[in-house]
C-alpha cells in the first residue's frame, strides 16, 4: 500500500491530471455508449442532465466520440450545442498544458 502511495505522490500535478482527464472521457464514452444500448432495448435510460454534467465536467472529447461512435443524441441541437461546449472545455486545459510545457 505504500509503494501506490509512494507512486502516486511521485507524479505532478499535470499527470494525475491527465489521468483523471482521460478516466472522465472514458466514462463519459461508457455513458453515451450505455445510453444509446438501453434506448435500443427500451430500458431505463440514464438521464439527460447526467450526460450533459459529464459532457461539461471534462467529458467533451468522450461524449463526442461517443455521439458519433454510437450515432447517439445526433439530431438533438441542445446535445450538439453541449457537446461542441464540452469538447471546447476539455481541450483548452490540454491546449495550455502543452503550450507551457513547449515553453520551458
Amino acid at each position: 500500500m505504500q509503494s501506490i502511495v509512494n507512486s502516486i505522490l511521485n507524479f505532478g500535478i499535470i499527470e494525475l491530471f491527465l489521468i483523471l482527464f482521460a478516466l472522465v472521457n472514458l466514462f463519459t464514452f461508457s455513458l453515451y455508449a450505455l445510453d444509446k444500448r438501453r434506448a435500443i432495448k427500451n430500458k431505463w435510460r440514464i438521464s439527460e442532465g447526467v450526460l450533459v454534467f459529464f459532457t461539461l465536467a471534462f467529458g467533451g472529447i468522450g461524449a463526442f466520440f461517443g455521439m458519433r461512435v454510437f450515432r447517439h443524441k445526433t439530431k438533438r441541437k441542445k446535445f450538439k450545442f453541449v457537446v461542441a461546449v464540452g469538447f471546447i472545455v476539455a481541450i483548452a486545459p490540454l491546449v495550455y498544458i502543452l503550450w507551457n510545457k513547449s515553453g520551458t
